[in-house]
């Protein structure tokens, strides 16, 4: 028995090398894409906490990679993050409309319905509007 499975199969009656062993060599790292480790014991850990993924390989599951022999990388191409907009949510009724423009000191706009003046509000306050029933 190995010091892998000392621990986990208490009763395991097979003796077996560290090498041979079933558990160390079912473990996964997805940081250096082995066999045989798990991420936490890596020994070529990342330099980051988190990392992103660079390549569309790495989206791909390895034993996707592997049955297909693929070997390339073809960088991800830069996505630009943008913040989350927030977001006003309103009942989409007339009066309930009125009443939160009235709350807020917002006057109508001559010409324009009161949901167009919310709509124009929301955007002088970066939000968007969403009615709900």
């Amino acid at each position: 028995m190995c010091s892998t499975c000392r621990t986990i199969w208490k009763g395991m009656i097979v003796p077996h090398a560290e090498m041979d062993c079933p558990i160390r060599n079912s473990r996964y790292c997805s940081t250096c894409a082995q066999y045989g480790h798990l991420t936490s014991a890596c020994p070529a850990p990342p330099s980051k906490q988190f990392t992103e993924p660079v390549f569309v390989e790495q989206l791909i599951p390895h034993s996707i990679l592997k049955e297909y022999q693929i070997t390339t990388r073809t960088p991800l191409p830069a996505i630009i993050k943008e913040e989350p907009q927030q977001i006003l949510e309103i009942q989409d009724n007339d009066r309930v409309i009125a009443a939160y423009l009235s709350s807020h000191s917002v006057k109508t706009i001559k010409g324009c319905t009161k949901r167009h003046t919310l709509e124009e509000y929301a955007k002088q306050i970066g939000k968007r509007v969403v009615y709900v029933a």
